[in-house]
C-alpha cells in the first residue's frame, strides 16, 4: 500500500511540478541545448545501421535514468516524511 501511494504522489509531482521547474531552468535549457548539439553532430557522421544502434542505446539509458530518477525521488520523499514524522 505504501508504495503505490508514492507511485501516485511521485507520478503526479513529476508529471505536474518538475517538467515545469526544468522547463523554466536556464541552466538545464542550455546544457539541453548544447546536448542537442553535440548528439547531431555526432550522428551526422554515423552510418544508418549505427544510427539505429545509437538510438537503441540512448533508449536504454534513458529508461534506467528515468528509474533511478524515480526511485531517488520516492527516497527523498520518505526520508522527508520520516523527518517529519520524529519530528512531531
Amino acid at each position: 500500500m505504501e508504495n503505490e501511494v508514492f507511485e501516485t504522489l511521485t507520478h503526479y509531482l513529476v508529471e505536474k511540478r518538475l517538467v515545469k521547474m526544468v522547463g523554466q531552468d536556464e541552466e538545464y535549457q542550455a546544457a539541453k541545448l548544447h546536448e542537442c548539439e553535440v548528439k547531431n553532430k555526432f550522428e551526422s557522421s554515423l552510418t544508418p545501421e549505427q544510427r539505429e544502434m545509437f538510438n537503441s542505446y540512448i533508449a536504454a539509458v534513458s529508461e534506467t535514468t528515468a528509474n533511478i530518477e524515480r526511485l531517488h525521488y520516492q527516497q527523498g520523499m520518505k526520508d522527508l516524511f520520516a523527518l517529519f514524522k520524529g519530528l512531531s
